[in-house]
């Protein structure tokens, strides 16, 4: 396909950057709330693992309450690698749990961590640049004993 002589390279690559925005406006139509395909997609995931409801988008800190009444901000990353990531800023604890969901380039789950906010807070540097702060997905952060390891569930929602 590439250097057969059929089909130019610049085709093929047109082709598949409107294909890939097919889909993408796909996603997000069916998704039905931004356009931040990776992080609402793993609101999702939680919203079928946990129950209950998706807040409004516009809320500070939490995206899920689950039947019980539990907060849960969700924060996910698509990644190349298995090395560590910055999650995006954290303004607000108002939630009770941290999750963590970490995409492998096919999509799949790599990761799925649930960390109560005080772990989550214990793990969190300062960023004054963006008024927050920041976890970046550690060794030391996903494997804190005092997390659930959610990588399985996770994972068979993500089928």
């Amino acid at each position: 396909m590439w250097g057969d002589g059929k089909v130019s390279i610049l085709e093929t690559l047109n082709e598949l950057w409107l294909k890939f925005n097919e889909y993408e406006n796909k996603l997000a139509q069916a998704l039905g709330r931004t356009r931040n395909i990776v992080g609402e997609y793993a609101e999702h995931l939680a919203l079928q693992y946990y129950g209950g409801r998706l807040l409004e988008v516009s809320g500070c800190s939490a995206d899920l309450e689950d039947p019980s009444g539990n907060l849960y901000q969700v924060k996910a990353r698509k990644v190349a690698t298995a090395g560590a990531t910055s999650l995006n800023i954290i303004r607000s604890w108002d939630f009770d749990f941290l999750v963590v969901i970490i995409f492998k380039e096919d999509g799949k789950v790599w990761r799925a961590i649930e960390a109560p906010v005080e772990v989550a807070k214990a793990h969190a540097k300062p960023n004054s640049h963006q008024n927050g702060e920041v976890i970046t997905t550690t060794k030391k952060f996903l494997s804190d004993p005092r997390n659930k390891d959610l990588s399985i569930a996770f994972s068979a929602l993500n089928r």
